[in-house]
């Protein structure tokens, strides 16, 4: 890696935009991790002038603002929900500077979406930045076209125009070999008080990549490119621990990891690290981190009651359970390989160790029904979670899901209402705004208590907010599924005709004007004002 790329001081800004359409993620504080890893590498291992621009932190972003400061490149980043916003602000930067800087898309969104970040990219980098964003501005450095395009046919992951203005794609990706870098705040303008000024302030941090497992619905391996699971050196994370307690004064960590622990004794002695860091401390860190309940079984394979501890009293207050259903048909749909009797085992191990723990949830797979998807409220008082988070099923680019029926996606909704919470698939034992329904009643009825309130509000804010996409939702239902026989009459709801959904997509012509319609729905919802009411009628559910 070329550690001195860049000419002179140029400007680099990193910006990360605010969604316009809420997810739960917007009641907490947080960069994303992947943009912060990125500047820091670039703030380390290049001479150019870089700044991370976290709209919480430094407000409204300006584009005139930015175009005064004659930026070299922009790096920008996001999830599907400011694909849109994205597109805008590039174009009036570009207005404004004469299209005169180079924009570098990446993330989550550009990888699994390229078609949608080359509307206002110049490259794209896919996959992990890791060790491909530095090459790839030493090669933008390169003043021969002839030599430039050489240099950037050799960069995994990136998609780039050749000298004809023809799209490419480096399609082989590379796994990182070592995960390399350290946080620097100095970086982020409004880092340094952010715990002052935000009463939910977290930060992100990462112990490793990648997972040990491959659920059907799962994003990680399409992210990645390839399988594989690493850690991270522990003196990194505790480096990042350290730095950001002491900058930011934010003690509250959201770890990034895809599997936390997945390593059990790389986790112990990252442990044992941190309590000794923080003997004797009072601004001692606190984790929440992501596993799945079969790490707490006591069962072969599973985590030691020795490492559990460990985590305990090294900071990690929460664990968030990927329990995904309560439906068997589901989980074995999603390979989950997991089952009731596994959660309720991981709940009494957490609670014998004083750790929290919540669960997330992931609703519209094949075997749910309406009462399954509202009954995980019910499911998560019983096994003692603090909270449910209810995701609403999305067939991905590159998943297993995707490979099998990718024909089940609605087409034409509106990028900015993909947050996790909306509906956007074609569920097969209810409508799609039934399943949207019941992704809030199970989040309603969970938190309608007094020590739930804040999560609650949180809820009700969100579901107001997707309200057009629920609207159109309805429609399409009247106008097209029912009438067309795509969904059929089935007890007291409907139930999904596969035969005459499948024939609509394998018809080019009729899947094209059934999408047109669709489109035009949710982009006619999107221009009506929602209802007053906004609130969800809660249904009786079997319990």
């Amino acid at each position: 890696m070329n550690a001195t790329a860049g000419t002179g001081r140029g400007k680099i800004f990193l910006i990360e935009l605010s969604p316009a359409v809420p997810n739960l993620g917007k009641f907490i504080v947080m960069p994303r991790f992947g943009l912060l890893a990125i500047a820091s590498v670039l703030s380390d291992r290049t001479d150019y002038d870089v700044s991370l621009l976290f709209e919480p932190y430094v407000g409204k972003i300006d584009v005139d603002t930015i175009a005064r400061k004659e930026p070299q490149y922009i790096l920008i980043n996001g999830l599907t929900t400011t694909a849109d916003q994205n597109e805008s602000f590039i174009s009036s930067l570009r207005d404004r500077m004469g299209g005169s800087v180079a924009v570098i898309a990446g993330g989550e969104h550009a990888t699994m979406f390229p078609e949608d970040a080359k509307r206002y990219a110049d490259y794209i980098l896919a996959y992990e930045a890791d060790d491909t964003a530095v090459p790839l501005l030493s090669a933008l450095e390169e003043g021969d076209p002839e030599t430039r395009e050489s240099l950037l046919s050799q960069i995994p992951g990136l998609h780039y125009r050749d000298l004809s203005g023809t799209w490419r794609f480096n399609r082989d990706p590379a796994r990182v070999d070592r995960i390399d870098y350290r946080y620097d705040f100095s970086i982020v303008p409004g880092a340094e008080s952010a715990a002052r000024r935000f009463r939910q302030a977290y930060m992100p941090l990462q112990t490793s990549r990648g997972c040990r497992y491959g659920c059907s619905f799962c994003t990680w391996i399409s992210l990645y490119g390839k399988t594989g699971y690493c850690v991270r050196p522990a003196e990194d994370v505790l480096h990042d621990i350290v730095h950001t307690i002491e900058y930011t004064g934010v003690r509250n960590f959201v770890v990034a990891d895809n599997l936390f622990a997945g390593d059990a004794a790389y986790t112990e002695d990252l442990m044992h690290r941190i309590i000794r860091t923080f003997e004797g401390r009072d601004d001692k860190p606190l984790f929440t981190v992501l596993c799945r309940a079969d790490q707490f079984t006591g069962k072969a394979g599973s985590l030691s009651e020795k490492t559990i501890r460990a985590m305990a009293k090294g900071g990690v207050s929460n664990v968030c359970l990927g329990l995904e259903s309560i439906n068997s048909r589901s989980l074995l749909q999603m390979r989950k390989k997991s089952d009731l009797q596994t959660y309720h085992a991981a709940a009494e191990c957490l609670r014998r160790n004083g750790i929290g723990f919540a669960g997330t949830f992931v609703a519209g797979f094949d075997g749910d029904t309406y009462e399954d998807v509202v009954n995980i409220a019910e499911f998560g008082e019983r096994i003692g979670l603090y909270t449910v988070q209810v995701y609403a099923r999305g067939i991905m680019p590159g998943t297993v899901d995707d490979i099998l029926s990718t024909h089940r996606n609605i087409p034409g909704r509106l990028d900015k209402y993909v947050n996790g919470h909306t509906v956007n698939i074609f569920p097969t034992r209810m409508l799609p705004s039934d399943l949207q329904q019941g992704i809030f009643e199970a989040a309603f009825r969970f938190h309608d208590r007094e020590d739930r309130k804040a999560a609650l509000n949180a809820f009700r804010v969100i579901w107001r907010a997707i309200r057009p996409h629920q609207e159109a939702l309805l429609r399409i239902e009247r106008e097209i599924l029912v009438p067309e026989g795509i969904y059929t009459s089935s007890g007291p709801g409907f139930a999904l005709n596969e035969k005459a959904l499948q024939a609509v997509a394998e018809d080019e012509d009729a899947y094209g004007s059934f999408a047109k319609r669709c489109r035009t729905i949710f982009l006619e919802a999107e221009r009506m004002e929602p209802p007053g009411d906004a609130r969800v009628v809660l249904a009786p559910a079997i319990a």
